[in-house]
């Protein structure tokens, strides 16, 4: 799967989404301006009139999708909440639940991003749905249905298909269509407000003040019916809109799960068991967010126009053409059809059996997940942690952790690091800003920054601090990658210096990078270790996070390329590229050491 080709696709499909919104929204105006109009005997070409009625179109539709916008701008967990979600906690004694938040882990390690928070849905439906603005207020929710009817390697694929929604992008184009939704809904509310206003204000006698409050009421009456009517019929053709998007997101995320998972017949027999029993959702603002599901949160509607997910035959076909959607049990799955080499799930599966009992258990605790952090970033003399401001219980669980810290290798503290942000989210923002603060100090404490501390120290803030502080995302500034040259150079040449065992081979392995982007290797310099400072090498990579999709997809290719040079990508190499990943928005699993 290429996360930058599917990066690209969804900012396509969002902006033709504001395009067919733009237009929905200029029928809503032109139409609401015929009927003032025709209301108080205007000429259709009246200006001033069709300016006011404008206006307040916009703001009317502005207001509304802001404010449905501004409710779910806390992250996925109030999508989750909405629609009667319960928060699954990791000490669960509910062995359905446990399950579940093994499936999650691995296919998060799978996929590289946070292991995102889990919510139970209690409906007997097959379902599930994953929401938020990004990787970093992600949650997945599943339905009791989910837990109950599917077999582990079922429930891995439906897992699998909603991380896809969130590697793919679809979670913030998810959120647009709730807001602009939300908005043309507006419209038809403030139309059904105005109408009572009018109903309850009738004149009572002739006098002129009378007439006067007639002819407002009337112009009331009038204002409301026909913001009803063409705010509904705003909303029909939105419905429209977002169903057409969404099957087609809905076949790309299927795939990718196959992807994941190499496991066609876990999703089909999921889809069957769909067809089989229901997806239909008891909830009533499963309607607002029928986008989101794995399936069909409502019942089928009569015109598939308005259908938000494609035929369950045709998503089976689609991913296992040999599976008979009629089986009780599906065929033996063919060899696999996607690219070679180990699948991302059993790495991640193998993965996670490999990590000592400790280490995984701390993760899961909030005292604990924080003790872990600062093991992995404390000294061996352990001097540094006289620098920090932490309690004597938490002094006691950091030392103890010390003492195995060695039994962990280089992803695998990485693995842990992803599956301890969820418990380190639940900080207070003061014991954040301490954390934050203890974290700088223990990095700082010898008077030199590894590069294990700079990529742990990225991957950290880059998704604490989207939660506690929701930091503006980069913008694109760079469409080609000629003014980036220099800076890529110096990305190149961090990359060529980490195989400490070939220094002969530094220059080789540059010289790949930079043809590997389409470059004369010849006509950019490289530069030996002493001559890259990681001050310098943090600014190129945050002017890099400014680039287009297609830059960044190069330009993470060409690291590969170099890294890959001689075959083998030792710890620092893939240390530096978690960095160069993390900073480009490109998530890569622990397991997998590249894109």
């Amino acid at each position: 799967m290429d996360f930058f080709d599917k990066q690209e696709l969804a900012r396509k499909r969002t902006r033709w989404l504001v395009i067919y919104f733009f237009l929905a929204v200029v029928g809503i105006i032109l139409a609401l301006h015929t009927a003032f109009c025709m209301a108080l005997g205007q000429r259709w070409d009246d200006l001033p009139l069709l300016g006011i009625t404008a206006a307040g179109v916009l703001l009317a539709v502005l207001i509304g999708s802001l404010v449905k916008i501004a409710e779910l701008s806390q992250g996925g967990k109030v999508v989750a909440k909405m629609l009667g979600g319960t928060l699954v906690e990791q000490g669960s004694a509910d062995s359905e639940e446990r399950r579940l938040l093994n499936v999650v882990e691995e296919m998060a390690l799978a996929s590289g991003v946070p292991v995102p928070e889990v919510y139970v849905l209690e409906e007997d439906a097959i379902n599930a749905f994953a929401a938020g603005f990004g990787t970093s207020d992600a949650v997945v929710g599943v339905t009791r249905g989910c837990l109950r009817q599917l077999t582990r390697d079922e429930l891995q694929g439906v897992i699998g298909h909603e991380f896809s929604h969130i590697l793919n992008g679809d979670m913030r184009l998810n959120i647009r269509l709730m807001g602009l939704l939300n908005g043309i809904l507006f419209l038809a509310i403030m139309g059904g407000i105005l109408f009572r206003i009018a109903a309850s204000s009738q004149p009572r006698s002739r006098s002129s003040d009378n007439k006067n409050g007639g002819s407002i009421t009337a112009a009331l009456f009038v204002a409301g019916i026909a913001l009803y009517i063409v705010g509904w019929i705003g909303v029909f053709f939105g419905k429209l809109i977002k169903a057409a998007v969404s099957r087609q997101r809905e076949y790309l995320a299927d795939a990718s799960a196959v992807q994941f998972t190499r496991n066609p017949d876990g999703l089909a027999g999921a889809l069957r068991k769909i067809g089989q029993l229901t997806s239909k959702l008891e909830n009533p603002r499963a309607e607002e967010a029928s986008h989101l599901f794995f399936g069909n949160g409502l019942a089928v509607p009569w015109l598939n126009l308005f259908a938000t997910h494609p035929p369950i035959e045709d998503r089976i076909a689609q991913i296992a053409p040999h599976f008979e959607a009629s089986r009780t049990e599906p065929t033996p799955p063919p060899l696999p059809v996607t690219e070679p080499g180990e699948p991302r799930v059993a790495a991640a599966v193998s993965m996670l059996a490999g990590l000592p009992d400790f280490s995984r258990t701390a993760a899961h605790d909030v005292h604990g997940a924080c003790a872990l952090v600062y093991a992995l970033l404390a000294d061996d003399s352990n001097d540094s942690l006289d620098t920090i401001k932490v309690d004597n219980a938490m002094q006691a669980t950091i030392r103890k952790t010390l003492v195995r810290r060695s039994e962990l290798g280089s992803a695998q503290k990485f693995a842990l690091v992803d599956m301890a942000i969820p418990s380190l989210r639940r900080l207070s923002p003061h014991e954040y800003s301490t954390f934050r603060a203890n974290v700088k100090k223990l990095i700082e404490a010898d008077g030199q920054v590894y590069l294990f501390e700079y990529t742990l120290q990225k991957i950290l803030l880059r998704h604490l601090d989207a939660a506690f502080s929701k930091p503006t995302p980069p913008r694109i500034h760079y469409r080609k990658i000629t003014p980036l040259l220099p800076d890529v150079c110096r990305i190149f040449s961090a990359l060529a210096n980490t195989d400490e065992s070939n220094e002969a081979g530094w220059d080789l392995a540059f010289q790949a990078g930079v043809e590997k982007l389409g470059k004369d290797s010849k006509a950019y310099p490289f530069a030996r270790e002493a001559q890259v400072h990681l001050n310098e090498f943090d600014a190129s990579l945050d002017r890099l996070a400014e680039a287009s999709p297609a830059i960044k997809r190069s330009l993470l290719h060409a690291c590969a390329a170099l890294v890959l040079h001689d075959g083998t990508v030792n710890d620092l190499q893939f240390e530096l590229l978690r960095a160069i990943a993390e900073t480009l928005d490109c998530p890569i699993p622990p397991s997998v050491p590249c894109p």
